[in-house]
């Protein structure tokens, strides 16, 4: 992941930013950072959000606070469907020089120290979806409202103690992450992944075993069942179908991957879903921190042993 700096204007008359993001999908693109602090809170859609060294995947609901200059970058696939986010954008200044410096707000100035990591939140303060409707002044009273009310919430920190050598990681994990939403509708490589980010194959699967918590091997299935079970959910291809466009080499394959993380066969899935029983189609989740000591974290099913330098994903 290459990562671009991007130079953000505040809106007249607010002085910081925001907007409602509508979009088919999120296309990989090269990671970017700012010198404002960003609120991303997804209203629709699914997919990878990477933010320092920390990949996860997002889903409707999914709120985070990115503090100045942390790299970080969205991506998606068309079969995981449309996108909607709202965005805010404002310097630790916006609301006047020094304003958060003040002892009555020292929660959310610890907020905002904190987001330097990157942080996730697990309520959504109602003031953030108003936002479309309101004056300018109400606009940010508001932002003041959800900025208080996040402060006193809990959070989790995504990417503690980042570094330039963890900007250096945090670029080649978002590499790999692109290189994979780009490509798994076909076999994917070790080694097509590690030319992709300039390191030898088993490096590169130490390096984001490392970083994240998970294989590469995990990852890569996430990403292909959560396009399939979109596919089971808004049409009505052939399962072997499915499993074609979606990058699993046969069918045999699909179903013990499928069964292996969501504990049911496709054709049940789709049965449950059609019947109105299974809601909308569901999303595997990665961990969202790094396991200590590397661990590698695997669905039910058994162990994952590293891939060869010639195994097929």
């Amino acid at each position: 992941m290459s990562v671009v700096y991007e130079h953000l204007e505040p809106l007249y008359p607010l002085g910081w930013r925001h907007f409602r993001l509508q979009a088919p999908w999120f296309p990989p693109r090269s990671g970017h950072v700012h010198p404002e602090f960003e609120l991303t809170y997804m209203v629709r859609g699914a997919g990878t959000r990477v933010i320092g060294d920390s990949i996860d995947q997002f889903e409707p609901g999914d709120l985070v606070l990115i503090g100045p200059h942390l790299a970080h970058m969205y991506a998606s696939i068309p079969e995981a469907g449309p996108i909607e986010t709202i965005v805010v954008q404002f310097t630790r200044d916006a609301l006047g020089e020094g304003f958060f410096d003040q002892p009555v707000f020292a929660d959310v100035a610890a907020l905002l120290d904190a987001s330097a990591d990157g942080l996730r939140f697990a309520e959504v303060p109602p003031a953030l979806a108003t936002l479309d409707d309101l004056t300018p002044a109400e606009k940010t009273v508001a932002l003041l409202d959800v900025l208080v009310t996040l402060g006193r919430g809990p959070y989790v920190r995504l990417a503690p103690g980042q570094s330039a050598s963890g900007t250096a990681i945090a670029r080649r994990i978002g590499t790999i992450v692109a290189y994979v939403h780009e490509h798994y509708r076909s076999q994917i490589t070790l080694q097509g992944i590690a030319d992709a980010v300039r390191m030898n194959p088993s490096a590169t699967s130490r390096l984001f075993s490392r970083s994240t918590g998970f294989t590469l091997t995990r990852f890569i299935t996430v990403v292909r069942l959560n396009a399939a079970c979109r596919l089971l959910h808004d049409t009505d291809l052939p399962i072997a179908a499915i499993a074609s466009r979606c990058g699993f080499p046969n069918l045999s394959n699909f179903n013990r991957r499928f069964r292996e993380v969501k504990h049911t066969t496709p054709k049940a899935h789709r049965a449950l879903l059609n019947a109105g029983q299974g809601g909308v189609p569901s999303h595997e989740h990665l961990p969202d921190r790094k396991w200590p000591g590397g661990v590698e974290w695997w669905s039910a099913g058994g162990s994952n042993p590293e891939p060869t330098d010639q195994e097929r994903f």
